[in-house]
């Protein structure tokens, strides 16, 4: 997994899960997520928090880099679903609301414009599907 930074959210270091593997460890066998660390698992539009020692915030991205739902202090054996979404950011608890974060409003995911099913858009700070 390598670490990026996301436009917006300065100072976050957000770890990429994008293999099965990646995705189902997740955050599992953490004691904690630090406050200025991220997970963002692609491609995702659901999560579970079972077997977590601890609550997180979960923010659903699209292809676009849009957020389309939040989901705040979701508890150990939670689940969240949003099936429009693309990505999904893990959060340690009160961090979407410290980052300010809103339903619709744009993130830039660098490593989202490199997966095989989105490219970026020229000289915007977006992300679109390929071939629309």
């Amino acid at each position: 997994m390598n670490t990026i930074n996301i436009a917006g959210l300065p100072g976050l270091r957000v770890t990429v899960a994008k293999t099965f593997w990646q995705r189902l460890r997740g955050l599992l066998g953490k004691r904690r997520l630090a406050y200025d660390s991220a997970l963002l698992l692609i491609p995702c539009n659901n999560i579970h928090t079972a077997f977590m020692c601890f609550a997180i915030d979960v923010v659903f991205i699209d292809l676009t880099g849009t957020v389309v739902a939040i989901y705040p202090r979701l508890r150990p054996f939670g689940m969240a679903v949003e099936p429009a979404a693309y990505g999904c950011l893990e959060l340690c608890a009160g961090a979407a609301a410290r980052y300010g974060l809103e339903v619709g409003q744009r993130l830039a995911a660098p490593e989202m414009a490199r997966s095989k099913d989105v490219s970026r858009q020229p000289g915007k700070d977006q992300f679109i599907p390929v071939g629309k």
